[in-house]
């Protein structure tokens, strides 16, 4: 399978991905692009990321996802969805919609890349997914977890395909009781 872990930051996605890793050494994780393209030295490491540094993002994970298409037990640390609601966020602030945006000029690309997957792992923000850390803007974090909210259940800016539509599970508990989840998802 191909699975995607998609959130707003400081969720537990990599903490997801380490344990799933851990019990299925069989799949291979697809570092973040956000990392990838800082290892790079293509973008400075931001927090708040400026509206071309996450669509380099996207473009990368629409890239990253086209590469692995045909690999069959892979794991990526986000999807394009991520960048969407990113972007939502930073679109947000100027009061500018994200359809009216360049963003929107991807949702094409973006529907058909998401059929690479089989399934996308989202982490909400709940009580369940509460996690320790320290958080510089923790106003923008809640924004951008209602952004991937509007994308992943209320389906704003249509870049889900109509089929062969990854499954979308929204997972959130414990640590074993997220891996537990997730195991029952496989094929």
């Amino acid at each position: 399978m191909r699975i995607a872990v998609s959130g707003t930051h400081f969720i537990g996605k990599s903490t997801l991905i380490e344990d799933f890793i851990k019990k299925h050494p069989e799949y291979q994780s697809e570092i973040e692009p956000y990392y990838k393209l800082q290892n790079k030295k293509s973008i400075e490491l931001s927090l708040e990321s400026s509206l071309d540094s996450l669509l380099e993002q996207l473009d990368y994970s629409i890239h990253q996802l086209n590469e692995c298409k045909n690999e069959k037990n892979v794991i990526f640390d986000r999807c394009p969805v991520d960048f969407i609601a990113y972007a939502m966020c930073a679109l947000d602030e100027d009061d500018i919609d994200v359809n009216d945006s360049e963003i929107s000029e991807r949702f094409p690309d973006i529907k058909a890349t998401l059929n690479n997957l089989d399934l996308i792992l989202f982490l909400p923000i709940t009580k369940e997914n509460s996690i320790d850390y320290t958080e510089e803007n923790p106003t923008y974090r809640k924004l951008a977890d209602k952004c991937f909210k509007k994308l992943y259940r209320e389906g704003n800016c249509d870049i889900f395909p109509r089929y062969n539509h990854p499954k979308v599970i929204e997972i959130y508990g414990d640590r074993l009781t997220r891996i537990k989840t997730v195991e029952s998802h496989l094929i």
